[in-house]
């Protein structure tokens, strides 16, 4: 029996068109805002802080909100919290004690630890916000606001072990100068061994959890596994971007690897 019409478009039609249009309206906000350089980026930073405790405030109201509304307030409180912590590291606040090229000697596990460098702060901050998130839904019924946080981070972090390894698709011309350095940890080649496995696991999982939303279509459960569904799909998506082929650096473009001004 073929389900109704309401239903394909509360969980088949809204969940994902929710996501991508949440995930690009953040993510050319983010981008937007780092490619005028890292002043307009510490800025926002701090004029956010309001609505950074207000989504942690709408994880807490809706921890057990089981609705199709509480869900949909969870999933879009982790998006934004996750998008303040990148917007948190592009400009500059919280990245790492190394905020310099790649040594051109580094190789294997000293380049990686290089790389975490780059990162460390924004790992750390990491861990306390999932900590903070945990304890906010404490005895909670409705995850959605945690579990798109550390979705975001581990799609991001797969991506990021991938252009660490070498992917081709790598539009280095589109750095700003603050974060020209990042580029030297990147390769531009054919996938390492690693992509066949990430971009394997983010298509498993995103199939079972829209086998586990069709299962449970009839009910509140459905949209919140849709809306988990379709942020692991665009996440799957992104790594297949990846192995496309890459476009060549423009002329006039930043050097990959060349110091940050100011530095």
């Amino acid at each position: 029996m073929s389900s109704p019409p309401s239903v394909w478009i509360s969980v088949y039609l809204f969940p994902p068109l929710a996501a991508v249009v949440l995930w690009a309206g953040l993510t050319i906000l983010v981008a937007g805002l780092n490619r005028r350089g890292p002043g307009p980026g510490r800025v926002a930073l701090i004029v956010s802080l309001p609505l950074l405790a207000l989504a942690h405030h709408q994880m807490w109201l809706t921890s057990a909100d089981g609705s199709v509304l509480g869900s949909y307030r969870a999933f879009v409180a982790g998006s934004a919290i996750w998008a303040w912590h990148e917007l948190a590291f592009y400009c500059g606040v919280l990245t790492g004690p190394w905020r310099a090229p790649c040594p051109s000697h580094a190789r294997g596990f000293t380049r990686l630890g290089y790389a975490l460098g780059t990162h460390l702060f924004h790992e750390l901050a990491v861990v306390v916000e999932l900590g903070l998130m945990l304890w906010l839904l404490r005895g909670g019924t409705n995850p959605i606001g945690l579990l798109v946080f550390g979705l975001s981070w581990a799609m991001q972090h797969s991506a990021k072990l991938n252009v660490l390894l070498g992917v081709p698709a790598l539009n280095v011309e589109l750095f700003p100068p603050h974060l020209r350095y990042l580029g030297s940890y990147w390769r531009r080649r054919t996938p390492r061994g690693f992509f066949i496995p990430s971009l394997s696991i983010a298509t498993v999982l995103a199939i079972m959890l829209w086998s586990a939303a069709h299962t449970h279509e009839l009910e509140p459960a459905g949209v919140r596994l849709a809306l988990l569904a379709s942020l692991v799909s665009l996440g799957a998506v992104e790594h297949v971007l990846l192995a496309l082929p890459g476009r060549r650096v423009t002329a006039g473009a930043p050097t990959v690897g060349a110091p940050n001004p100011g530095e």
